[in-house]
């Protein structure tokens, strides 16, 4: 999730973070992923980008460390793999079901106190605690032990089964045995945080205030400008820190940004005009790599009642189009709600695993099976006959003008309007386009003022339910509100079944469900690919497919 500043801002700040670039000796490493954060607040975040920046300055019970495989032609940015981060050492129980991790000897918060179990215990029950309003307060649902109960207010926030045995051992205790609870425990959301810190300010995330315990720490926030951080002397790895100083430029005006980048005044951007992709590749500064997500459109089902009128709209978008001539990112088509990447227990890629068609037309398949779904002609075919079928019924109104909101971008835009263009030209639906600002972009999904809205989802972990538990009655993120008892049935089913060909089949099951009679919530539009412009002298680069680049340990190279 990207958000917006004017490009006359943001061209000042390319021109005055110039100098920036090289203070005496220093090694300043200036990059743009976004503008302003929602929050850099671990339990808050709950962007991309936000989670990128929590990434430089916590780290959890397990971390994303570079291996030395490079993932494009690339050869200054290396993958990266989950390995143990503030934990020396963990063991499982013999049932799977209960994780106890020993802390490392020399983890300490950048005020100098050691880092402690509780400071685990604190972030964790205070994720789960319904008065957070977290985004991710779902995360541990049906996983650790209490956790669906404390956030449906059915049980004590103090309940949740993790505890500190002693200042150095965190235990935890899942509910079933869970293949991706590792990974789990290195997303940001689980970030480890001081409770004296927390409360003893509204403000604790100000570089006056914040007190964090990973490798990097906010010294300067120039709101809706920059913020710049700075190596943590506490960390354990600070000697083989980078860069002097990180900082991060906001801004999402992707003409500004790739100004700021041919200036010189950045060296790593991951957003740009899409119709510079082609030319940024052949001089040698855009990459693309593979990232695991999906960007999709949310149909409102308190507005859009007829599940017939949201399939139609996700049958008459013309996909190809999109990614060919509009994105042009080396994007792929959607097929279902869960990426293409997310994996199942035979190591089949989850969205073509259950149906060659994908998730979002196989049932379709067999209950028209006279459609021709293969086709983008056949595809408008049935929208148009389902279409029909609800205004015969009455059960729509042909004359209801359906608004799509997005948020300030220019690809978004063009997106919209190409999607808007199809539903007009195959359906006559009338269609009204809405750009927002961040702020007020969000507040209208939280409020479910829309008629159509986009987002997009990155997988936290390599498992269909980071997608599949997005629908969830009463979902944090569900903002279209959709609701099937059955399928939220099927979701925690899953989430109590050990990995393999069981467990499969009900994530195959619930993900055919959710484009069948009835629902058809989300309109996938593309799976995701992650392109970036870098400049060559700036090398040792990680990245996560899950989305996040990490700089902790970037060199500079003549």
């Amino acid at each position: 999730m990207k958000k917006i500043l004017s490009l006359i801002l943001a061209l000042c700040l390319g021109l005055a973070m110039v100098g920036a670039v090289a203070e005496g000796d220093e090694f300043v490493l200036n990059v743009c992923v976004a503008s302003e954060p929602e929050t850099i607040d671990p339990n808050l975040a709950n962007s991309v980008d936000a989670a990128m920046m929590t990434n430089h300055q916590f780290e959890n019970l397990m971390k994303y460390a570079m291996t030395d495989e490079n993932l494009t032609e690339d050869t200054t940015v290396f993958n990266t793999e989950v390995v143990l981060g503030q934990a020396a050492s963990y063991e499982v129980s013999e049932d799977q079901t209960v994780y106890t991790f020993t802390l490392r000897d020399d983890i300490f918060w950048s005020d100098g106190e050691p880092v402690k179990a509780q400071d685990f215990v604190y972030s964790w029950k205070r994720l789960v605690n319904p008065d957070t309003a977290s985004e991710y307060g779902y995360f541990l649902d049906h996983i650790v032990l209490n956790a669906a109960e404390i956030q449906a207010g059915e049980a004590d926030p103090d309940t949740l089964a993790i505890e500190a045995v002693d200042d150095k051992t965190v235990k935890i205790t899942l509910e079933s045995p869970c293949a991706y609870f590792l990974s789990m425990c290195a997303f940001p959301s689980l970030m480890p945080i001081r409770q004296d810190v927390v409360e003893g300010s509204e403000n604790w995330t100000d570089p006056a205030n914040i007190v964090v315990n990973g490798a990097y720490k906010v010294t300067e926030w120039v709101h809706d400008s920059y913020i710049r951080m700075e190596p943590n002397e506490k960390y354990y790895d600070y000697e083989n820190l980078g860069p002097d100083a990180i900082v991060w430029n906001l801004s999402d005006s992707e003409t500004a940004i790739l100004s700021s980048y041919q200036t010189g005044a950045w060296q790593f951007v991951d957003s740009f005009p899409t119709d510079m992709i082609e030319t940024l590749r052949e001089s040698g500064d855009c990459f693309i790599n593979p990232y695991v997500g999906t960007y999709y459109l949310y149909l409102n089902c308190l507005k859009i009642e007829d599940w017939r009128v949201r399939a139609a709209l996700t049958l008459a978008i013309d996909r190809d189009n999109i990614v060919e001539n509009v994105t042009q990112g080396g994007q792929v088509p959607a097929t279902g709600l869960v990426a293409s990447g997310i994996l199942d227990s035979a190591g089949n890629d989850f969205a073509y695993g259950n149906s060659e068609l994908g998730d979002m037309y196989a049932w379709l398949s067999e209950a028209y099976p006279e459609a021709d779904l293969e086709t983008y002609s056949g595809r408008c075919e049935l929208a148009q006959e389902l279409y029909q079928a609800a205004v015969d019924e009455g059960a729509w109104d042909p004359d209801t003008t359906i608004v799509y909101n997005f948020n300030t971008s220019d690809t978004h835009k063009a997106i919209a309007e190409a999607v808007g263009s199809d539903w007009q030209t195959v359906l006559g639906i009338n269609i009204t386009l809405q750009n927002q600002e961040w702020a007020t972009y969000t507040n209208g999904l939280g409020e479910h003022s829309f008629g159509v809205a986009r987002l997009g989802w990155i997988a936290d972990y390599n498992d269909a339910v980071t997608y599949l538990e997005l629908m969830v009655t009463g979902q944090s993120n569900n903002y279209g509100v959709f609701s099937n008892p059955e399928y939220d049935d099927l979701i925690v089913k899953a989430k109590a079944t050990l990995p393999g060909a069981e467990r499969d089949e009900i994530l195959y099951e619930a993900a055919e469900l959710l484009y069948s009679e009835g629902g058809f919530p989300v309109a996938p539009l593309y799976f995701y690919t992650q392109p970036y412009c870098k400049v060559s002298t700036v090398d040792n680069v990680g990245f996560t497919s899950l989305g996040y680049f990490f700089f902790q340990y970037a060199t500079e190279v003549a």
